[in-house]
């Protein structure tokens, strides 16, 4: 029988309904367009079928249907995601969208998550107790996927990355065996999780350490983009003065009412206003600003203040961690921007600040923190005419920085579907690469897992 004739067979399709009642949806099925619809509007494809899990034991009984019919298994969580790889054709998706529940131990300061979660979940869950995880900038971002990336957000200077934080980990193996990483498991596979990506097994719970965070101050300061140079110094300068809580985010766009070309920071401040006040003086001094919005808010609304992009929306975004950030490079990207084919075309400029730069006291996976910054071209656009000048112009401009180019590979959390080996290797540098594929060979030597940013077990 043909791995075809396998995935349409209707006893296998029928046994794994059965399992997992209410969870399966395939080609034809009422909000399977739905189910399938990927972030990225330029992904267009049909798995074999999705199935809904709500537990671990839910997801162990689809790995091993899935490898007894020979289909090949993809993972999806937030689904938020550019490359698109939650979404293969062929394949049978395990979507963890019943799995989004936070419990949080404050005594301990220790929160559990569901593999499914969205920070739009787990930031009421953890400030419900003024605690938090380090996440990212985008309520309806997926824990799971930004936490195997890495994950950068606006308390990196002072808690780190996300993957930093995370202490242990149930996992689900490609033999659709329960295992779990960390001190109570596997300390070795916590370690590839920590910014090793998906390549391991279906991550159904994350365990977390809490950050105290009670007070925030935060919001834009917007300048012409004509004064990016003297912006940019005295930005530079702030950062040198050394206050890790300061963690900013730049970003060159094009203002849709008025053609203007703009240089933005955000930033969330962990502390009280008068701290950040005192931080953020500089900027606001002698400088000619645009908009200034900062105030003191809530964690939850910083958190949501970068907005949210509907799924659909066409994208392609490529980048670099840099080893550092300067004027010569900040005029090549104020032009890239002011020639940009699409208007939605931005340079998202990240800081890598404070313990975001160290690693945890039993390491993480995650290869790039001798970088400054992570500068990603985000290129977003709504028609398909647009596609072929839209992708090359982000290629083109993610190329020009090349010379500053910590090592020369971008942020696993942004990559489009076109991440060359080379860019994921380069990523973690050979000796963190071929610790990572020792751990895969462990766990999947098969490579089942491989519709990610891969690491064969080969090496």
């Amino acid at each position: 029988m043909t791995i075809e004739q396998l995935s349409d067979d209707p006893v296998r399709w029928a046994a794994l309904d059965a399992a997992i009642p209410g969870g399966l949806r395939r080609r034809g099925d009422i909000g399977w367009d739905e189910s399938r619809q990927s972030f990225n509007g330029t992904i267009d494809r049909h798995p074999a079928a999705i199935v809904s899990c709500s537990s671990a034991a839910d997801v162990a009984v689809a790995v091993r249907h899935a490898r007894e019919a020979g289909l090949s298994i993809a993972i999806r969580g937030g689904g938020h995601s550019v490359a698109g790889h939650a979404i293969p054709d062929g394949a049978l998706v395990i979507s963890l969208d019943r799995m989004r529940g936070v419990e949080v131990d404050a005594a301990r300061r220790i929160a559990r998550v569901g593999g499914g979660a969205l920070w739009e979940d787990v930031d009421p869950a953890t400030q419900a107790h003024g605690l938090a995880i380090p996440g990212g900038t985008f309520g309806d971002t997926g824990v799971g996927g930004l936490t195997l990336g890495g994950g950068l957000g606006w308390l990196l200077g002072v808690a780190g990355l996300t993957c930093d934080n995370l202490v242990g980990a149930e996992v689900v193996t490609a033999d659709g065996e329960i295992v779990e990483a960390g001190p109570n498991g596997d300390p070795e596979l916590l370690w590839a999780l920590r910014g090793g990506g998906g390549n391991f097994g279906v991550v159904t719970r994350f365990d977390f350490a809490l950050t105290p965070v009670t007070s925030m101050y935060g919001g834009h300061l917007r300048y012409p983009a004509d004064a990016s140079d003297e912006v940019l110094t005295r930005l530079l300068e702030v950062l040198d003065a050394g206050s890790p809580a300061f963690a900013p985010m730049v970003t060159i766009g094009t203002n849709a009412d008025s053609g203007q070309t703009r240089f933005s920071i955000a930033f969330g401040y962990p502390g009280s206003a008068d701290e950040a006040e005192q931080v953020i003086a500089p900027l606001r001094r002698d400088l000619p600003l645009i908009e200034d919005d900062c105030a003191q808010q809530s964690y939850i609304a910083i958190q949501e203040m970068s907005g949210r992009l509907p799924f659909g929306l066409r994208h392609y975004w490529k980048g670099h961690f840099l080893r550092a950030l300067d004027t010569e490079l900040m005029a090549k990207l104020v032009a890239a921007v002011r020639a940009a084919p699409v208007p939605n075309a931005v340079l998202l400029i990240e800081s890598i600040v404070g313990k975001a730069r160290q690693e945890p006291p039993d390491g993480a996976a995650f290869g790039q923190r001798g970088a400054t910054w992570n500068a990603t071209v985000l290129t977003i656009w709504e028609s398909p005419d647009d596609d072929t000048r839209a992708i090359a112009w982000a290629r083109e401009t993610a190329e020009s920085m090349l010379p500053w180019s910590f090592n020369g590979g971008g942020y696993a959390n942004y990559a489009s579907a076109d991440e060359t080996d080379e860019r994921v290797r380069a990523a973690f540098g050979e000796e963190r690469f071929a610790r990572l594929a020792a751990i895969k060979r462990r766990y999947d030597p098969d490579n089942v897992f491989r519709f990610n940013l891969n690491i064969p077990p080969g090496g």
